[in-house]
């Protein structure tokens, strides 16, 4: 017998600890990783003089370096210590009420992962909605390649109503995607358009690094019949770069995630041809949408993925958008029905099956 069936949770919001009610949601940050094995994107660091510094652990005398060349240090990229976790939470816990954590299957989770995220908010009693799915190709899950996209739907599936160890996940992804999408993306992107119709969750997507990858996807979603409406187009800030594609994508009717607030370095050493827009760039790309008519299509994240984000370490922590942002968004002139909006109306409407 399956833990749930889908009648049992349609209209609720499926949290770690079980199922309930949208309205117990409050203030909800909607893109962040809690734990992380992120070390798949390391790079060495562009000079080699520079190369002790990457097995160094993040200390105040490295963390300018570090801040900058952020996936140039192995300990920086490893979020795995419950005792960093929980205090990042009780500080988050003066600010909001809930989070939706995104580390989905494959090298990046941590083998206790699910055990360790109920913990979590059994001990601060935050709300929080885990991802299924999985990521880019190169860190999918040994089993991947051998399973065709019915078997893989099912496991996603099955980390709603029939999850081994009893945890639920309550919404699919993030769901990593490449410029342009592999093989093996194109069918973890089939995968998932199945499992949202067998559970009416919704779709957060990590898209490429290019300002044309978000229509690809949503074009792939179109063919293998996914609701596009419930589908979150994640890191827009570090992928869309002008009004018209920011519009163009808006007009698809997809939601829209402004998910790395918080990055101030302007240098992204992911593609380093690109650049980092500030809070002060992101803010006035969100206004934007707003003004546009799109408030009803916009989620807040910081995707918090390394020490360096962690206030333990000198970064600002998951509590940044409330603490600080949504001010500075009202100085702004953003009026505070649309602020509403993206922390707890926008966050109801996606996390509710």
């Amino acid at each position: 017998m399956p833990q749930y069936n889908r009648s049992d949770l349609s209209g609720k919001v499926l949290t770690v600890k079980g199922p309930i009610e949208p309205s117990q949601l409050g203030k909800t940050i909607c893109h962040e990783h809690l734990f992380i094995d992120f070390r798949v994107v390391y790079q060495d660091p562009p000079y080699k003089k520079d190369i002790k510094k990457s097995l160094e652990k993040v200390q105040l005398n490295n963390l300018g370096w570090i801040r900058n060349f952020w996936n140039s240090n192995k300990d920086n990229l490893l979020l795995d210590n419950f005792d960093d976790a929980l205090d990042e939470l009780n500080d988050f816990k003066n600010y909001g009420n809930s989070i939706v954590e995104v580390t989905t299957m494959g090298s990046i989770r941590l083998k206790n992962h699910e055990k360790l995220i109920k913990s979590l908010s059994e001990n601060t009693d935050i709300n929080i909605i885990t991802g299924s799915g999985f990521y880019v190709d190169n860190s999918l899950p040994d089993f991947f390649e051998n399973y065709n996209v019915k078997i893989l739907s099912k496991i996603i599936e099955d980390d709603f109503f029939n999850p081994k160890n009893k945890i639920s996940s309550g919404v699919i992804g993030e769901i990593g995607c490449s410029f342009p999408l592999t093989k093996n993306e194109k069918k973890s992107l089939k995968a998932s358009a199945i499992a949202q119709e067998k559970t009416g969750a919704s779709i957060i997507i990590h898209p490429g690094r290019n300002e044309n990858s978000p229509f690809e996807i949503i074009e792939f979603l179109k063919k293998v019949n996914a609701n596009i409406e419930r589908v979150i187009i994640g890191h827009i800030e570090r992928t869309i770069y002008s009004l018209k594609k920011l519009e163009e994508l808006a007009s698809e009717k997809v939601f829209m995630n402004f998910d790395q607030i918080g990055i101030e370095s302007s240098y992204y050493p992911l593609n380093n041809k690109s650049y980092m827009p500030n809070d002060y760039q992101k803010i006035k790309f969100i206004k934007h949408l707003i003004d546009s008519g799109y408030s009803n299509k916009i989620l807040l994240g910081h995707d918090i993925y390394s020490k360096h984000r962690l206030k333990k370490y000198g970064g600002h922590g998951y509590s940044y958008i409330l603490e600080m942002i949504v001010m500075r968004m009202i100085t702004m002139g953003i009026m505070q029905k649309d602020i509403n909006n993206m922390i707890i109306e926008n966050p109801k409407n996606i996390l509710t099956l």
